[in-house]
């Protein structure tokens, strides 16, 4: 490849070099890439832009040590009506609460679950379920666990850390608008359904737990529209189903890397060869469309330069060689500083920061 910097060259040589340690999951990240990349063009921007989108691993917000491998997930969750808005309280009798319960933590471990299994930390897929139900009702988080509650479990079971539920508070409400003109009409009817999680993880050894969190969801089911009744309309259980399954699944992209969309704007100006370079990305030839950005690089207008250098950062990018990708990026605002050059530096520069954290974790 050709560019105007000697010390561009060094260090893309360097940069490709560093380039070839490549994990196994990077080369999961291609496979994902290579079958979910498209472009198409931008609303309203079709003669300057070409939009690529594709999947990058983000990391998880807990850092589990390393020598965690066997996850117990411990239900400590009090099974009692105050666990429940008021309102709901009122009309639940033992049976029904018990249903509830079930059906909220089954929903809770599926949603989890299956975030664990699809991430990249194989170790964690086959978690151990415990129950262990709190009776301090009157005060849900005061009592944790102690150090010797977590060493006894974790050497009884065998496990490197406890994630424990603490509590959940949840309720269903109906909500009902009518007509400013009409009073006794109905407007919109939905109902609303929410929660509050708390889970604590506990490691060996530690007197304290080593992360809290609490997490808060809600879900809204329309059952008249505008007047109209709407098409499909939910039964109490299947929101309470959907609203857990999603909080455990929410809980899961906290504790494990996750794969989530990202999207890049390719550069396909007024000029006819990056118009061509597009329609080769578009047709999957990104080859070809590569030697146009690179013959780009050395034409006597800068900003067609810059652009050029920032299609390039983007291939290298979509190829995991973020090293490469980065001092592209530079280069291209060496000759033009362009806003969407700039927006890109600060995406890439997240991507770079995220990409140490993965590394810690994935392993």
């Amino acid at each position: 490849m050709s560019v105007n910097s000697n010390r561009g060259e060094a260090e893309l040589g360097e940069a490709d070099g560093r380039a070839k340690v490549i994990k196994s999951y990077i080369v999961r990240a291609w496979v994902f890439i290579s079958v979910l990349i498209s472009s198409f063009a931008l609303g309203g921007c079709s003669s300057i832009y070409s939009v690529v989108e594709f999947e990058v691993l983000e990391p998880a917000t807990v850092n589990f040590p390393d020598q965690v491998y066997q996850l117990l997930f411990l239900n400590r969750a009090p099974l009692t009506p105050v666990v429940w808005d008021e309102a709901n309280q009122e009309v639940l009798d033992a049976r029904q609460l018990v249903i509830l319960d079930t059906l909220i933590n089954n929903n809770l471990n599926r949603g989890t679950l299956e975030v664990l299994r699809h991430s990249p930390i194989t170790r964690f897929y086959m978690p151990i379920w415990l129950n262990e139900r709190r009776t301090d009702t009157l005060a849900l988080e005061d009592k944790i666990l102690t150090r010797r509650e977590v060493d006894n479990i974790c050497d009884t079971i065998g496990g490197d850390a406890i994630i424990s539920l603490e509590y959940y508070y949840a309720g269903l409400k109906q909500h009902f608008d009518y007509y400013t003109d009409a009073p006794d009409e109905i407007q919109n009817n939905y109902y609303e359904v929410y929660n509050k999680i708390k889970w604590n993880i506990h490691l060996p050894g530690s007197p304290v737990p080593f992360d809290s969190y609490v997490t808060t969801d809600t879900l809204f089911y329309p059952v008249i529209e505008n007047g109209t009744f709407v098409e499909t309309v939910y039964t109490g259980l299947e929101m309470i189903r959907d609203l857990f399954f999603e909080s455990g699944f929410n809980y899961g992209r906290y504790l494990v890397p996750v794969w989530n969309h990202a999207s890049r704007s390719l550069y396909r100006g007024k000029g006819d060869s990056l118009k061509l370079a597009v329609k080769y990305t578009d047709n999957g030839d990104w080859e070809s469309a590569f030697s146009i950005w690179e013959g780009l690089t050395s034409s006597v207008d800068s900003t067609l330069v810059a652009k050029a250098y920032h299609n390039l950062a983007i291939y290298y990018e979509l190829e995991d060689q973020l090293d490469s990708a980065s001092i592209l990026v530079d280069m291209a605002l060496g000759f033009d500083s362009l806003e969407a050059v700039q927006y890109y530096r600060e995406e890439l520069d997240v991507r770079l920061l995220n990409r140490k954290e993965i590394e810690k974790q994935v392993k």
